[in-house]
């Protein structure tokens, strides 16, 4: 059986402390990658001085960068990777030693799939004080199709957009392709565009990867309006998905759930960030997918007052469209 092969693409930004870790965990696999590229985005402390020092037996490129965000320098990265597939990992974290012989095996027994999504796990790093927890176990395992994989993973909860927890080939990616947004929460804004690019879907209940919990990253830091742009976009992207034509009737459904909660996500972050709502995004929203439901919740969870009135003039407008809809199929 032909060989495939694997790039590891590591973004960092002023993780001068985890870094080491990071890099010794890729190190200290039973079975070495073929390629790790990592791009220092702008750091200001020893990044880059300590991803330079660093050596592997297999070919390694560190490339510094003016800081332009995670998904910038995660598409430098596949520009210049070479393998079929590629993996993005995260700096601060750490993969467990079986990784990149685990996902070859996979990758061997199932026909080279698009994609393989596997589990993870969580730890605190030792100066850690706040109360993030995520559980990142797939809870299923076997070969899909798009509707059936996202059905289970549906079932599951397990619809876990981070792109430390899957490998895809590389031809996803680049400029015919796929692209990270530059935002923050540009692994949500992507998932499920990802997804609808696949095919083949592998999953494997195997704890791969584990996520350091720590102060100051992105997912912990005080919300600010960058991610309320990211919350934003993810809103814009899943509705541009929704609007396909290409979509089967259960995909438009998992679609319209992920719209949903993405709308909630934008409600909360601009609440949490003290910033104002888009009331018109969320009435475009609702109007192009005459969605009551996601009205409803769009009210429950907190638009201003000023702005609630433009979303009952949205319910309005789409149980009127509902019910004209009803009297033409009669």
């Amino acid at each position: 059986m032909t060989d495939c092969t694997i790039s590891i693409i590591i973004p960092a930004f002023n993780v001068e402390k985890y870094l080491r870790a990071a890099l010794d965990s890729i190190k200290a696999q039973k079975q070495l990658p073929d390629e790790v590229i990592l791009i220092d985005d702008g750091s200001t402390d020893q990044t880059l001085e300590i991803a330079r020092s660093y050596h592997f037996p297999v070919p390694y490129q560190v490339v510094s960068i003016k800081n332009g965000g995670q998904g910038n320098a995660r598409n430098l990265g596949i520009s210049l990777a070479s393998s079929e597939y590629v993996y993005f990992f995260d700096s601060d974290d750490l993969l467990a030693k079986d990784f990149v012989s685990a996902i070859k095996k996979q990758i061997y027994s199932n026909q080279y799939p698009d994609i393989l999504l596997f589990s993870g796990d969580s730890f605190n790093d030792c100066e850690y004080q706040g109360e993030r927890w995520v559980n990142y176990r797939r809870g299923f395992s076997g070969s899909f199709s798009r509707t059936e994989f996202l059905d289970k993973a549906f079932i599951h909860k397990a619809l876990f957009c981070s792109p430390c927890l899957y490998v895809s080939r590389k031809s996803l990616w680049g400029p015919q392709g796929l692209a990270f947004a530059p935002d923050f929460l540009e692994d949500e804004a992507l998932f499920f565009p990802l997804l609808f690019a696949c095919r083949t879907f592998v999953v494997f209940d195997e704890v791969l990867f584990l996520r350091r919990n720590r102060a100051d990253s992105t997912m912990t830091m005080v919300r600010n309006e960058k991610h309320l742009n990211g919350a934003l976009n993810c809103v814009r992207t899943t509705l541009q998905l929704y609007d396909s034509k290409e979509l089967n009737d259960k995909e438009r459904q998992h679609t319209l759930r992920r719209l949903e909660a993405r709308c909630i996500v934008y409600i909360l972050t601009a609440r949490k960030a003290g910033l104002p709502v888009s009331v018109n995004e969320m009435v475009k929203t609702i109007v192009r997918t005459r969605s009551v439901s996601l009205a409803i919740k769009t009210l429950f969870y907190g638009v201003g007052a000023d702005q609630s009135a433009a979303i009952r003039s949205a319910v309005r407008a789409v149980k009127r469209v509902g019910r004209v809809g009803k009297l033409a199929t009669r």
